[in-house]
C-alpha cells in the first residue's frame, strides 16, 4: 500500500515480500490501523509460514480483543526456533507475558468478587509493568532499535488502563525525541499528540504539523493533528485535518470496496468536522456534510440510530446546524424528506419533533406548533402512565418464584423497556417539552416564562440570547451573549449575535469594534446564512464591501499541506459492479449484462451443503414479490458445480423464486471479494447493485446476511436518495 510511513524492523525472513508487509504492517499499528494491520502481518505469514514474528504482529494488532491476541502470540512461540533471530525473540516473549492468559470460567462466590477482582487489576499493573520492563531489555541489547522506543512510548502512555501510572509525559517526550532526531518523520508524531492531547497540547504542535505526513496513506494520521487544532481554538486548521481525514478513508474504500462505517472512526471524524465547520460559519458546508451522512448506506451491526454511526450523527448534526443557525423554514421543508424522515427510534422522533415545533412557532405558524407540542405531552403522560404500570406489575410479582415471574413476562422479540430507561427518556422528552414551551414564550414575548423554562430547555447560551432579544429584553439577552462570546473563543455564531444585539441596542460603536474582530474570525464563513446577513447594515455603516470578511493568512506551523484533491475524493461513491459470468443448473451462460437497467441484490452462497446460506435463501424467498414491487430483481451465485447445483435443486424441498447460479471456479467470488486470501476459501456475500451498476450497499464475510426486511427498508431508502 502507498503512504505507509518508512519503517526500518529487521526480520529473520528470506522474502522480500514478507520483509515488505512486516514493516508496512508496523506502520499501520503506529497509525491504530488494526484491521489493515493485522492484514499486512497475515500476509507476511502467507509468503513466509514459518515466519514466527508475522504473528507476532498479528497480536499486536488485536490487543483490544485479549482472546484472539492470546490465540497468535501461541502459534507466533510455537514458530520461534533457532532461525528466529534473538531480537524477535524478544518481542514474542514479551507479548507472550504481557498478553493474558485465557480466565477461568466458573462462577465466583458473592464474598469472593471484591476479592477476585482486586486479583485481577494486580494481576493486569504487573503485566503493564513488566511489559515496560521487557521493551527496555530489547533497547538495552538493540540500542539502535528505534520501534521498540516507540513501542515503549505508546505503551507509558496507555499504560494507565493497566493501573501502572505515568508520572511524567516530559519523560516520554524526551524519548520521542530521540526518536525523531533519528527519523524526523517517524509516525511516533501520532504518540506525541495523544500524550499532550488533554494537557498542553500546544507540546504537540509540531507533531500536528508533522503527524499526516508522516504516514499519509493512513486516514487517523491526518484526524489526530485536529485534536490539537480544536483544543486551541484553531477551528479552521481543525477541519482542513477531518477533510484530509475523509478523503484519504474515501481512497481507501473506493481502492478497498469497503462501506463507510466499516472504517473505524470514519463517522467519528466527519461528524466532528461538520461540528468544526459549524464554529467557523461555514453553514452550507456543514448542511452537505450532514446530508452525506445521512445518506450514506446503513448496516444493522454497526450504522443504525440505536447502535450509532453516520446515519445517528448525520441527523443529529443537521438538526444541529438547521436549529443553530436559525434555518427554521429550512427545518420545516426537510422534515419528513429524504434526511430527516420519521423514525421508529423513540428518542430521535421526540427530538425530531421539538425542533419541528421549534420552527413553527418561530416562522409564526402558532396554530400548528402548538399541535405539534400538545403530542408531545400526550407522549410524555404515555410514559409517565408506563412507569406507573411498571411499578403495579412489580409490585403484583413481588414473592412470586422466577418461573412464574417468566412465564407472565412471555418471550418478545424487543424486550420491554426497564424503569431506568423510562425514566431516562422521560428526561429527555421534558427536555425537547421545555423548548417548545420556551420558543412558544419566546413568540408571546413573555420573558418570565421563556426565563422559566431556559433551564429545563437546556439550551446554549447563544440560543438563549437569540430567544431572550426576540421576546423582548435585548439588555438582558448581551449578557447571556457575553457569556457565549467568553466560552466560544474562536467561534463565528457567539460573536455575530453579540454584534447584532449590541446594533439592536443601540451601542453603535460597541457593535462595530466587535464586527470588527468577527471579520477576521468569519474569514470562511457564509456570510448570507440569515445570521451573518443582518450584518450588512453594519458592514455599509463602515463603508466596507458586500463581502466585509478578511482574509485569514495560513498559520506558520503548519508546514507542508498537500493539496486536499491530492488525497482522496471529497465524498464517498458508490463503486461500479465488476462484470460476471456464471452458469444455470442446465450449464447454460448468464452474464451480469442481462441485469443491467435493472437495480439487483446478488447474494453469493456457499451452495446447499452451507445451512446458514439455505437459512438465507428460505429468508428472502417469501419477500421476492416485495423486492419486485420496488424493481429489484434478486440473483443468488454458489460455489457448486452446475451439476451439483442442479442435484440440490431437485432434492429441494420446494421451488425457490430465486434464480440460482454456478460459480464452480469461483471466478466471480474473487471478483466481488468474497474470498479470504490467506485462508484461501469463499465468503458469503450480499450486495445491492442499482440500474447505473454501482454496489450501494454490500455484506460480506463468514456468515449469511439475514436481516431481510432491513434490506427490504434500505434498498428502497438508498435507490429513492437524490
Amino acid at each position: 500500500m502507498s503512504g505507509m510511513a518508512d519503517i526500518d524492523f529487521p526480520t529473520s525472513t528470506k522474502s522480500a515480500r514478507s520483509q515488505q508487509f512486516i514493516e508496512q504492517g508496523i506502520s499501520q499499528l503506529h497509525g491504530f490501523w488494526y484491521l489493515e494491520a493485522e492484514r499486512s502481518f497475515r500476509q507476511a505469514a502467507k509468503e513466509d509460514p514459518k515466519l514466527a514474528i508475522a504473528y507476532w504482529g498479528m497480536a499486536m494488532a488485536n490487543l483490544n480483543n485479549p482472546e484472539r491476541a492470546r490465540g497468535l502470540i501461541d502459534q507466533a512461540m510455537t514458530l520461534r526456533t533457532k532461525n528466529t533471530s534473538k531480537r524477535e525473540r524478544l518481542y514474542i516473549e514479551a507479548l507472550n507475558r504481557f498478553t493474558p492468559a485465557k480466565v477461568e470460567e466458573g462462577e465466583v462466590e458473592e464474598d469472593d468478587k471484591e476479592k477476585r477482582k482486586e486479583e485481577l487489576r494486580e494481576a493486569k499493573k504487573k503485566r503493564g509493568e513488566r511489559y515496560i520492563a521487557d521493551l527496555e531489555k530489547i533497547i538495552h541489547n538493540h540500542p539502535d532499535d528505534v520501534e521498540a522506543k516507540a513501542f515503549l512510548v505508546v505503551h507509558m502512555w496507555q499504560a494507565d488502563r493497566y493501573g501502572v501510572k505515568l508520572t511524567s509525559r516530559y519523560a516520554v517526550n524526551a524519548l520521542m525525541g530521540e526518536i525523531l532526531a533519528n527519523n524526523p518523520s517517524h509516525p511516533v508524531h501520532h504518540y506525541r499528540i495523544h500524550l499532550w492531547d488533554s494537557q498542553r497540547p500546544e507540546n504537540a504542535l509540531e507533531s500536528a504539523a508533522m503527524c499526516g505526513p508522516s504516514s499519509p496513506g493512513i486516514a487517523h494520521m491526518w484526524h489526530m493533528p485536529g485534536h490539537i487544532y480544536s483544543k486551541l481554538k484553531r477551528y479552521a486548521d481543525a477541519a482542513w485535518q477531518q477533510e484530509a481525514s475523509a478523503r484519504v478513508d474515501h481512497a481507501h474504500m473506493n481502492r478497498a470496496r469497503l462501506m463507510p462505517d466499516q472504517i473505524h472512526n470514519f463517522a467519528h471524524n466527519n461528524e466532528w468536522l461538520t461540528r468544526n465547520l459549524l464554529y467557523i460559519g461555514r453553514v452550507d458546508d456543514a448542511l452537505d456534510q450532514a446530508r452525506n451522512l445521512v445518506s450514506l448506506p446503513r448496516h444493522p451491526l454497526y450504522n443504525t440510530l440505536k447502535k450509532g454511526g453516520s446515519y445517528k450523527y448525520g441527523r443529529q448534526r443537521l438538526l444541529q446546524t438547521l436549529s443553530q443557525y436559525e434555518l427554521w423554514e429550512e427545518l420545516i421543508s426537510e422534515s419528513g424528506g429524504h434526511y430527516l424522515p420519521p423514525t421508529t427510534s423513540p428518542q430521535q422522533q421526540d427530538e425530531w419533533l421539538g425542533w419541528l415545533c421549534v420552527a413553527r412557532y418561530k416562522t409564526g405558524d402558532k396554530k400548528r406548533a402548538a399541535k405539534t407540542l400538545r403530542s408531545l405531552q400526550r407522549r410524555r403522560i404515555a410514559l409517565q402512565t408506563q412507569l406507573l404500570d411498571l411499578a403495579d406489575s412489580e409490585s403484583e410479582n413481588q414473592g412470586k418464584d422466577a418461573s412464574t415471574r417468566d412465564s407472565v413476562a412471555g418471550d418478545t422479540e424487543e424486550p420491554s423497556p426497564t424503569r431506568a430507561e423510562i425514566k431516562k427518556h422521560l428526561g429527555q422528552l421534558r427536555q425537547v417539552i421545555a423548548r417548545g414551551a420556551a420558543a412558544s414564550a419566546t413568540i408571546r414575548k413573555d420573558t418570565d416564562a421563556l426565563q422559566r423554562h431556559f433551564k429545563a430547555a437546556q439550551l446554549d447560551n447563544v440560543m438563549q440570547a437569540q430567544w431572550l432579544a426576540d421576546a423582548g429584553d435585548i439588555p438582558g439577552a448581551i449578557k447571556i451573549a457575553q457569556k457565549a462570546v467568553n466560552g466560544g473563543e474562536g467561534q463565528v455564531r457567539p460573536l455575530a449575535v453579540l454584534v447584532d444585539l449590541l446594533w439592536r441596542n443601540g451601542d453603535k460603536k460597541k457593535s462595530q469594534e466587535k464586527f470588527q474582530q468577527l471579520r477576521k474570525l468569519a474569514a470562511d464563513a457564509d456570510i448570507d446564512t440569515p445570521m451573518l446577513a443582518k450584518l450588512s447594515p453594519i458592514a455599509k455603516t463602515l463603508k466596507l464591501k458586500p463581502d466585509w470578511r478578511i482574509k485569514r493568512a495560513a498559520a506558520k506551523d503548519l508546514g507542508e499541506r498537500p493539496p486536499l484533491d491530492d488525497l482522496g475524493p471529497f465524498r464517498w461513491q458508490s463503486y461500479v459492479a465488476p462484470s460476471w459470468e456464471a452458469r444455470t443448473a442446465a450449464n447454460k451462460l448468464e452474464a451480469s449484462g442481462s441485469f443491467s437497467g435493472r437495480p439487483r441484490i446478488v447474494i453469493f452462497y456457499l451452495g446447499f451443503g452451507c445451512l446458514h446460506c439455505i437459512e438465507q435463501l428460505h429468508a428472502f424467498s417469501p419477500k421476492i414479490s416485495a423486492f419486485r414491487d420496488l424493481g429489484i430483481d434478486v440473483v443468488a451465485i454458489s460455489t457448486e458445480s452446475p451439476k451439483v447445483l442442479a442435484t440440490g435443486l431437485a432434492d429441494f424441498d420446494k421451488k425457490l423464486p430465486i434464480p440460482l447460479l454456478s460459480d464452480a471456479k469461483h471466478r466471480t467470488f474473487k471478483a466481488f471479494r468474497c474470498w479470504d486470501d490467506f485462508e484461501n476459501q469463499p465468503l458469503h456475500g450480499t450486495f445491492l447493485i442499482d440500474a447505473q451498476d454501482r454496489v450501494r450497499w454490500q455484506d460480506i464475510g463468514h456468515e449469511p446476511f439475514t436481516d431481510v426486511d432491513f434490506m427490504l427498508e434500505e434498498s428502497a431508502r438508498l435507490l429513492a436518495l437524490p
